[in-house]
């Protein structure tokens, strides 16, 4: 098993997007904190995690399919939060653009047959 590339583009534009979701969704209403927020966040934390885990791991294609789950339900959360009126336009925007290119990247590992990616 090998260390994970932590310089590798889909590390990074998931960090990138982690350090743009956290701030922006910490100040939604308290009525969505326990839902809405909590279950965006951890499915993001989790879509990290899976990735990671495809390094670490003799499951690389188990874990990739796992981070695919979790980044559609990302994409799922932060709609719904846009539709709620929780994210601008603007936002969702950049938002959107984030996920798809880390899709992007998780599209072209997966392809690979789960290689870890340069």
């Amino acid at each position: 098993m090998n260390a994970p590339p932590r310089q590798s583009p889909i590390f990074v534009r998931t960090y990138d997007l982690l350090q743009w979701l956290l701030p922006h969704t910490s100040g939604w209403p308290r009525r969505y904190r326990f839902t809405l927020t909590q279950e965006l966040v951890r499915a993001a934390m989790r879509f990290q995690e899976r990735i990671l885990e495809a390094t670490l791991t003799d499951e690389t294609a188990k874990r990739l399919a796992q981070a695919e789950v979790e980044l559609q339900k990302v994409r799922l959360y932060l709609r719904l939060g846009h539709d709620l009126h929780l994210l601008s336009p603007s936002q969702y925007a950049h938002v959107s653009e984030l996920i798809g290119h880390v899709g992007r990247l998780l599209g072209a590992w997966r392809s690979k047959g789960g290689t870890t990616p340069s």
